[in-house]
């Protein structure tokens, strides 16, 4: 009985330090990988079919991967803040039809979207008696954002050869890329494997600014205005 006290009373003691060693002050890396949702859509831009009516008004961008890379400091059990440099991808190909005069017509938006970013990121800890700790976060920075596609389907089947190339879709917008700011809020929790080594789950809204191809020389082009993502992540954080 004696022994089992013992027992009980180490295990209690090394369920209780764990949050603590975590959040020792000092440095510690992360890396993490998840899924992104596109959340506002591509829409034509310029004089020409952005203001046609019959032409479809916006088309679905997909969803994508997104992975991490961070370097954080624990300023105390509850707060500590990262600096997180990451990439984004995703790429669509929506088939949408025309109305009215372009009634019955087919529009394939075939696009590739990639964000680059660094975001220097806060978090608060919720501090509790087990290896569990809730977390929020919210992180402010820059993105490198960039944006290519082509439009296909019988409805441009009249101008495929415009761009040098009869391969079924119209190439002739020029990939964009445009530097933005950017911002975050989100939620996680992290699970405490040994002394200096946890994993996490988190959810984030992102926000990367707008983001466009080039304009060909009707001034036709795509856009997507205000370049937001719903996403979830896992990933490990090892302290130095």
């Amino acid at each position: 009985m004696h022994n089992i006290k013992n027992t009980l009373a180490l295990s209690i003691a090394l369920l209780l330090t764990a949050p603590s060693l975590a959040q020792a002050e000092g440095f510690y890396g992360s890396a993490q990988l998840g899924i992104s949702q596109q959340i506002n859509d591509s829409q034509a831009i310029g004089n020409n079919i952005a203001l046609d009516a019959d032409f479809p008004a916006e088309f679905d961008a997909g969803d994508g991967t997104v992975g991490s890379l961070g370097l954080g400091y624990v300023i105390n059990p509850q707060f500590r803040v990262e600096a997180r440099l990451g990439y984004r991808e995703s790429s669509f190909d929506e088939t949408l039809f025309g109305t009215g005069a372009r009634d019955g017509e087919e529009y394939i938006l075939d696009g590739e979207i990639q964000s680059t970013t660094l975001t220097l990121e806060g978090f608060y800890d919720f501090q509790n008696n087990t290896a569990f700790t809730p977390y929020i976060k919210a992180g402010l920075g820059i993105s490198d954002n960039s944006y290519s596609a082509k439009l296909g389907g019988t409805g441009v089947a009249a101008f495929d050869a415009f761009d040098g190339a009869a391969d079924g879709f119209y190439d002739a917008y020029a990939d964009d890329e445009s530097t933005e700011f950017s911002w975050n809020l989100g939620f996680g929790g992290h699970y405490q494997v040994n002394e200096t080594t946890s994993v996490f789950a988190e959810y984030q809204y992102a926000s990367f600014g707008d983001v466009q191809t080039g304009q060909d020389s009707f001034t036709d082009g795509f856009m997507i205005e205000d370049l937001s993502t719903n996403e979830v992540s896992v990933g490990i954080r090892v302290n130095f």
